[in-house]
């Protein structure tokens, strides 16, 4: 079966212990092992407020999920996602082939002028 490049990020609630988040992607990487997949990254990016109110929550546990696998081995991992109650929010996405792993730096940031006041730019 064809392997797959994923990236996927799931916010848990705010009062999630990081053993319980650890827990989490021990158990999601397990799902994606079982299916010869292998985890590429796992960043955690930690407790940081919501751009939106979902449901009673406004702070969430925000973890990133890099993976390749078959394509249901990601239909599973978003199968967990929803049967957890202590996650409120995920999303998966498909990899390009065509991406480089690390985006390239930009080059330093040009100065443009701007007036300070309408009519100044003449």
């Amino acid at each position: 079966m064809e392997m797959v490049k994923y990236e996927s990020i799931f916010i848990t609630e705010a009062s999630a212990t990081d053993d319980e988040v650890a827990g989490l992607v021990k158990g999601f990487e397990e799902t994606i092992t079982a299916a010869r997949g292998k985890m590429l990254k796992v960043e955690r990016w930690g407790k940081r407020r919501l751009a939106y109110r979902i449901g009673r929550h406004e702070d969430g546990n925000y973890t990133l999920l890099q993976m390749e696998c078959p394509p249901p081995a990601a239909h599973e991992l978003e199968r967990r996602y929803r049967m957890n109650d202590r996650i409120i929010k995920y999303l998966t996405v498909r990899l390009d082939r065509d991406i480089p792993e690390t985006a390239p730096v930009p080059a330093e940031p040009t100065a443009v002028d701007v007036p300070s006041e309408p009519g100044e730019a003449d």
